[in-house]
């Protein structure tokens, strides 16, 4: 179970991340080589953060899941960045915030997702206060 959820954590993270910071649609995201190493950087740390809870991700799994962003369709947004964008309470802690969690407690640097984390946090505490 507890690998079917590290599974899903990291097919749900791939349009979380490139969302939250680059707030465009993945059109504009994958077309855009540097925006498109972001997303597979974080995608490399969620599997970093697995494997170290001994859950059996690793780089074809990676490989799996940027196939799916490049897959999707260019006008495609995430929840989580609709909501952010309409300061409304998001999945930020529990997806971004999950990550550096899981990783400062397995000793695994996650430094894009304590960027996102930290950089999308202050709109994520305004919404939940309103």
């Amino acid at each position: 179970m507890r690998g079917r959820r590290d599974r899903t954590l990291l097919r749900r993270h791939v349009g979380a991340r490139r969302a939250a910071l680059a707030r465009q649609p993945v059109g504009m995201t994958r077309a855009e080589p540097a925006t498109a190493e972001l997303v597979r950087t974080a995608m490399r740390e969620v599997a970093a953060v697995a494997r170290a809870r001994d859950i059996a991700l690793g780089e074809a799994d990676v490989e799996r899941m940027m196939a799916v962003y490049r897959g999707f369709s260019a006008d495609t947004t995430s929840s989580m960045q609709r909501d952010l964008a309409a300061g409304r309470p998001s999945e930020l802690e529990y997806q971004n915030g999950a990550v550096v969690r899981f990783g400062r407690a397995a000793g695994v640097p996650t430094p894009v997702h304590e960027t996102i984390y930290a950089s999308q946090l202050p709109g994520e505490v305004l919404a939940r206060q309103v």
